[in-house]
């Protein structure tokens, strides 16, 4: 397969920049240790899933590390927004879009969700396609703010791990096109809600505190199962 002018170099620095970012969260953890050591691991685990996945070629790889980079980015805006400037948040968007903008475009997108072996494996149409980009994006997008409002240490009730496992094995679902992959992910949305209403979310951290951090990933969660609504509705009264 011949790819397009400017896609390689692209996925380079895509992809530069995602090794960069999860050495950086490995190195952290390493140094740190302790509470914080199991919350860096597992978002340079889930950056490191991003990189093989775009060094793959995997179809939902440039979804799911779009979605990733989205997280960053709307986080520095926000934190930016509501905090003033800040050097870190600057860098850390920047960082983000590094990894974003050069996945962008139909060129990429080709060399991915374009491929026609996993559409015929799937037998999807283009809105099947286009639904479960969507939840991918979303779920993707969560992903690193549940790890941080989960993992991260704080005073008060401990919050359960298994939001996070929850939700990561919810997207592998997601990419293997299997329904319990949405379950989970109603699943975490739930336990996660709960944990919001309940109080699990009392002491603030650096630019967030724990409720905006677990209400982003709440909204991001929604807005990948959204599109399975309507389907699972229609199959639960059949």
């Amino acid at each position: 397969m011949t790819i397009p002018l400017m896609v390689g170099p692209r996925r380079a620095l895509s992809l530069f920049v995602l090794g960069f970012t999860t050495t950086i969260f490995i190195l952290v953890a390493l140094a740190q240790g302790g509470a914080w050591a199991r919350c860096f691991f597992a978002l340079a685990a889930a950056y490191g899933v991003a990189f093989f996945s775009v060094a793959a070629g995997w179809f939902w790889g440039r979804w799911y590390t779009m979605g990733l980079a989205a997280s960053g980015i709307t986080l520095a805006i926000l934190g930016l927004i509501t905090s003033g400037w800040n050097p870190s948040l600057a860098i850390w968007g920047g960082i983000h879009l590094l990894i974003y903008g050069p996945l962008m475009g139909d060129a990429m997108a080709e060399h991915y969700e374009g491929q026609r072996a996993w559409r015929e494996r799937y037998q999807l149409d283009e809105n099947g396609v286009l639904r479960i980009k969507r939840a991918v994006k979303g779920a993707a997008t969560a992903l690193p703010t549940l790890i941080f409002f989960t993992l991260a240490p704080r005073d008060g009730a401990a919050l359960t791990s298994l939001l996070v496992l929850g939700a990561a094995l919810g997207l592998l679902g997601l990419v293997r096109l299997r329904f319990w992959g949405v379950a989970l992910l109603g699943l975490t949305a739930a336990g996660l809600a709960t944990q919001l209403a309940l109080g699990g979310a009392q002491l603030g951290v650096a630019f967030f505190s724990p409720l905006a951090l677990g209400g982003f990933a709440l909204a991001a969660l929604l807005y990948a199962l959204l599109p399975f609504a309507g389907p699972t509705l229609r199959y639960l009264r059949g």
